[in-house]
This record gives C-alpha cells, structure tokens and sequence, in this order.
C-alpha cells in the first residue's frame, strides 16, 4: 500500500548538471577580465557609496516623540540674516 515508490519522480540529467555546477561555483571561480569590473563595482562601490550615504544621513533625523508640528530635523537651520 504506502511506501515502494524510491525514485517515483524522474531525475532530469540537464537539471542535476546545472545544480551540481552551481552548487560548486565558488571553487571553480577565476578572476578574469570579464568577471572583475563587475565585482569590483558590486562588492566595492555600491557598498562604499551606500555607506557613504548612511554616514551622512546618520545623525539628520530624529523620529522619536515628535508631533505634527515638530520638526523631524535633529539640528533646526538657522535663518539667514537679510542684508
């Protein structure tokens, strides 16, 4: 009744190639002229500028007890003189 049916699916060898080789792509992996700006652009820029731009807007806002009248700015700018 239940059970008896080992290797009821059938195994396509197209899809275990392609799972076999991605699951092995880290120790077959070669920097080469294709594959280096890229990864320079996505494991260097992206995350510099990123960073960057999470260093800058660190200490900006404020969000905690404010109502609809406050400001959400940290530091209020001050006005410009008229001269």
């Amino acid at each position: 009744m239940a059970g008896g049916h080992y290797r009821s699916i059938k195994t396509d060898p197209a899809i275990e190639k392609w799972q076999n080789m991605h699951n092995t792509m880290y120790q077959r992996f070669r920097w080469t002229p294709k594959n280096t700006p890229s990864l320079i652009i996505f494991g260097l820029v992206v995350p510099g500028a990123a960073m960057y731009y999470f260093s800058q807007t660190t200490n900006k806002w404020d969000w905690t007890g404010k109502t609809k009248e406050e400001t959400l700015a940290k530091q209020i700018p001050e006005a410009k003189a008229e001269q």
